[in-house]
């Protein structure tokens, strides 16, 4: 019997509005070079940026999983879009460390988290149940393309023009994603009795609630790589720092093209827990940075993560059912936001104080926890 279709019309349409959302996005990933370059932030004001985001995205990701179940999906992955295309023209007026600053990078976690999860519900949606993991890998696949994109074209951009047309590429981005939103047909279906299940439905499994907490202690240490490696690669004397995202990237979609039914077929939690092995010891490397190895790194880390984070959210999502499907992806990202925001607050004061490099030994250390707490048998036990 074969597998029922994957790339149906549904399903290639919302890819390609996120990959547009994923672009605008991900010109903000260069965020910490900005900083410290054009208005001379050190990590610890770099950490609370990065952790404003976090806070947003962890607080109005429960809601928005809430929402799109009990709603429908594409009013507030519209709303989500056109946020962050807002929000980046208000960066054109940001000339200091302050109160703007700081909220324009709050409303990037408010609009990641109402368009991620949106579009996320979308995808689960349109995949049929037995290539859940494969369809999770192609969505994620289309936003890692950008993380690629985006950057290098982001610091060419910078280099040549000035950072003020890094922000309205991102905004036209994101305007693009908007008019693409509008050839999806919403795919919520109003739960027979008119109730939607609560959180409480999902909060209160225990395996479910494994799997939030090994995604956040991956968060930690993909924080860690994602917000701390540009000022640390310039402090070693490695000015252009796009060739982390551009290897990154290249990895992640190579593993989730050419391995995406791997996890769906091999075992999922067996696929994370080799790749959350290999996360760790990408980001330890990470804190032995020298000219030359930047890339290299990079395309460690984009495999284990290419590998890691669908499988694990496709464990997650096992008996989620379509009205939870929403909630359950909303709060796996929002627990791998948490780690990433807890690791930005902490592992800037850690950078402030002690240097760059234990930074990395020590969230690879955290990631090195998730993959034990896996081993243990959390996410396997019911």
């Amino acid at each position: 019997m074969s597998a029922a279709p994957l790339l149906t019309r549904g399903f290639v349409a919302v890819l390609a509005t996120q990959s547009a959302f994923g672009f605008s996005f991900a010109c903000f990933f260069l965020l910490p070079k900005w900083m410290a370059t054009e208005l001379g932030a050190g990590p610890l004001e770099i950490g609370q940026v990065t952790a404003l985001y976090g806070v947003a995205t962890m607080v109005f990701m429960p809601l928005a999983g809430s929402w799109v179940d009990r709603f429908g999906r594409l009013g507030f992955l519209r709303a989500g879009i056109a946020l962050l295309g807002l929000s980046a023209l208000g960066f054109l007026w940001v000339e200091e460390l302050g109160p703007l600053l700081y909220g324009l990078r709050f409303l990037h976690g408010v609009a990641w988290a109402l368009a991620f999860t949106g579009a996320g519900a979308v995808v689960t949606d349109h995949a049929p149940p037995e290539r859940m993991g494969q369809a999770i890998g192609l969505f994620g696949v289309s936003m890692l393309a950008m993380n690629a994109l985006a950057p290098g074209t982001a610091e060419l951009i910078a280099d040549r023009s000035g950072w003020d047309w890094v922000f309205w590429l991102s905004s036209a981005a994101a305007a693009i994603s908007l008019g693409l939103s509008w050839s999806l047909h919403e795919t919520h279906i109003a739960a027979p009795d008119g109730q939607v299940p609560g959180l409480a439905s999902v909060l209160g499994r225990r395996r479910v609630v494994w799997t939030f907490a090994i995604i956040a202690c991956f968060g930690v240490s993909f924080g860690a790589m994602f917000t701390f490696s540009q000022p640390f690669a310039l402090a070693v004397g490695i000015p252009q720092v796009s060739s982390f995202f551009i290897a990154y990237t290249a990895a992640a979609i190579f593993v989730r093209l050419a391995l995406g039914p791997l996890a769906d077929r091999a075992g999922r939690e067996r696929v994370v827990l080799a790749s959350g092995i290999a996360y760790g010891l990408a980001v330890l490397g990470m804190a032995a940075l020298a000219p030359g190895r930047l890339a290299w790194i990079g395309l460690g880390f984009g495999t284990a993560h290419g590998l890691m984070y669908p499988s694990l959210n496709a464990v997650a999502l096992e008996d989620a059912g379509p009205h939870e499907r929403g909630k359950v992806m909303a709060l796996f990202n929002g627990s791998f936001n948490l780690g990433w925001t807890v690791g930005a607050i902490g592992l800037g004061v850690l950078a402030e104080q002690a240097g760059y490099p234990w930074v990395f030994v020590v969230a690879s250390a955290v990631s090195f926890l998730g993959a034990g707490v896996l081993a243990a048998g959390g996410a396997g036990r019911r």
